[in-house]
Order: C-alpha cells, then sequence, then structure tokens
C-alpha cells in the first residue's frame, strides 16, 4: 500500500533526524521529537535541538548545496524539570482529540516554548550572576587586608540585573494569560486572573476543584505580576530596592541583595540570587498548575470513554523524561488508567 504522507515535509524532516546524529554527545539520547511546524524540534537528555531540510530553507532549491541543519534552541533538556513540567506537559496535554476541534493546540504549544524560553533565559541570568559575585568575592579576598578595609566590592550591575530579570518574569505571567486566552477567548478580560476565576465558578461551581485550585494559585500569579510592577513603577510601600555588596555591623559581608516592600507588610530582605532561584522555581510551578487546571477544566470524553487528568505514577514515567507529572488517563470500568 502507498504512504500518501510520505512526502509531508515533517515526515522528511523526521527520516532525515532519525538518519543522521543530532547533537552532541552530552546532550543524551533523543526521547521524542515534536513538530514545531518550522522544524522538527528533537527533546534530549540535556538539550533542544531543531532540526531543518534544505527545502524548508531554499524551497525553490536556488542552491543545490544548501544542506539539512540543526541548531541547538536550548542547553535544557527532558532531564530538566523545567522542560518536563512546561513544554513536555504542555505537548502530552494540549491536544485538540481531547479538548475539542477549535483549541489551536499549534499555538498552545508554542506558548508553552516561548514560556520554556524565559525560563531558560532567566536560569542563565541567575547563574552568570552567581558566578560574577563569586569572581568578586575571590578578587577582593585576594587583597591585602589593609585594602579589604578601605574597598568594598562590587559588581557595579546588580540594579541592572535586577531590572532584567523582573521584565522576563511580567513576560513569563504574560505568556500563561496568552494560554490561558486560547482556552475561554471571549470570557477572559483584561484582569484574567480574576475572570479565570469567575468563569470556572460559573461553568463548573464556586465548590468545584477547578475553581477552588485556580482561587488558591490566582494570587501567586499576581504577586509574581507585580514584582516588574514594583521595579518599573515603585512606590511608597510597593517598591524593590536592590543593593551592591554591603558591610554589616558584623563585618560579614552581605552578597548583592533586595528589600521587597509591599503594602501591610514588613520589609523582606534577601539575596537576588535566592530571589531569581525561587520566582523561577514559582513560575514553572504556577505553570505546570495552570496547564492542568485548564486540561481538567475543559477535557472532553474520548469515544464513549470518561477521560481525566492523573498525576503519572514514577514507575509509568520513562527514564529519558522522569519530571512530567500530569498525563491523561481514561476511566475503563471504574478504574483509571494512563492514556496511551
Amino acid at each position: 500500500m502507498t504512504n500518501h504522507n510520505s512526502d509531508r515535509p515533517i515526515d522528511r524532516i523526521r527520516n532525515s533526524a532519525l538518519s543522521m546524529k543530532v547533537g552532541e554527545d552530552g546532550d543524551g539520547q533523543i526521547g521524542m521529537m515534536i513538530n514545531m511546524q518550522h522544524s522538527l524540534y528533537s527533546i534530549h537528555e540535556h538539550a533542544i535541538y531543531a532540526t531543518q531540510l534544505a527545502d524548508q530553507i531554499d524551497p525553490r532549491r536556488t542552491n543545490a548545496a544548501v544542506p539539512n541543519t540543526q541548531q541547538k534552541v536550548l542547553s535544557l533538556g527532558a532531564q530538566d524539570p523545567e522542560v518536563a513540567r512546561t513544554y513536555l506537559t504542555a505537548y502530552a496535554l494540549f491536544k485538540s482529540m481531547h479538548l475539542g476541534s477549535r483549541f489551536d493546540e499549534k499555538k498552545a504549544l508554542q506558548l508553552a516554548f516561548e514560556f520554556l524560553s524565559t525560563i531558560a533565559a532567566m536560569l542563565d541570568m541567575q547563574r552568570s550572576l552567581d558566578a560574577a559575585t563569586k569572581a568578586v568575592v575571590e578578587k577582593f579576598e585576594a587583597l591585602p587586608a589593609k585594602d579589604r578595609s578601605l574597598r568594598l566590592p562590587a559588581l557595579g550591575d546588580a540594579s541592572h540585573r535586577c531590572d532584567a530579570f523582573t521584565q522576563m518574569i511580567g513576560h513569563a505571567v504574560d505568556t500563561l494569560e496568552e494560554v490561558a486566552r486560547l482556552f475561554y477567548p471571549d470570557e477572559i478580560t483584561n484582569k484574567w486572573v480574576d475572570s479565570l476565576t469567575a468563569v470556572l465558578a460559573q461553568k463548573h461551581g464556586e465548590d468545584a476543584p477547578v475553581t477552588r485550585a485556580m482561587r488558591e494559585r490566582g494570587p501567586v500569579l499576581l504577586q509574581l505580576r507585580k514584582l516588574r510592577n514594583m521595579v518599573e513603577h515603585p512606590k511608597d510601600g510597593a517598591r524593590i530596592t536592590v543593593h551592591d555588596f554591603k558591610l554589616l555591623p558584623s563585618l560579614d559581608l552581605l552578597m548583592p541583595s533586595v528589600e521587597i516592600q509591599r503594602p501591610g507588610e514588613e520589609p523582606a530582605t534577601g539575596s537576588l540570587v535566592s530571589l531569581m532561584d525561587q520566582v523561577r522555581n514559582a513560575l514553572v510551578d504556577e505553570a505546570e498548575h495552570l496547564f492542568g487546571l485548564l486540561v481538567a477544566a475543559n477535557v472532553q470524553p474520548f469515544s464513549k470513554f470518561k477521560v481525566c487528568l492523573i498525576e503519572l505514577p514514577k514507575d509509568r514515567r520513562p527514564k529519558w523524561n522522569p519530571h512530567q507529572r500530569l498525563s491523561y488517563g481514561i476511566e475503563i470500568n471504574g478504574q483509571v488508567q494512563p492514556f496511551g
């Protein structure tokens, strides 16, 4: 029997990627390939690569020398929770066959990867700050004691690094808003967290699990989004003040830090690196929960069977992708089994 789909561009890219070595030895094995329309993404254990055929680069074949290409798009892979809990979770859940033919799964997957790319950029910022801080400290400690008593070490750009990081926070939360709007394009208003909570309450009831979950998670999303405003538009009681290295009365050296002032709360102080780490992890948590919540609220039956959202048992997760927790389950004879 003739395979009428064998000449589809995505099939040719997949076959080409399988026939050539993609990535480097340290990237680990390829766990899956995902069609991102413009190219095929190979998901390695420690990296993600985009593969393109010469036909995609030069559709008219004006230059026969144009080769197939591969390009590392992220130095994170399935073994990194940031990838598994956002992008791979979205790939598993954002399926029109379960969410309805009107659901734009291509756009949803693109947004999930955009969110992951933002998280990866934030991780790079954190690592860069950590490395720069350690380098400055080492240089300071190498000074003679008499010089150390006169001159404090300094990054010089601590405020700039904080500003850039909070811009990424805002972009990440805005991307999550775009994902939510794919599910409720007409119902969500400008205050998307509040309106999404109201929509879920209207459609599923005030005490429904999805409504309660959104009511609990919503304030966290709003607080994360406000961090950018506190840097861009500081005001009394709502600002983030960044400090470079400081000498404490105890003669200890305080690393670059932030002081966060929120209305009605005592100021909170912590290291800038720790803030970056906590916020990045919180964003990954919120994305995973939001993806699951939206899917649970909109999943449709498959044939005559009830489909639901489940947490995959650890022994059902592949070794190359141990951190993806959420998947579809199907209820058969009162028992729920992972779907697929």
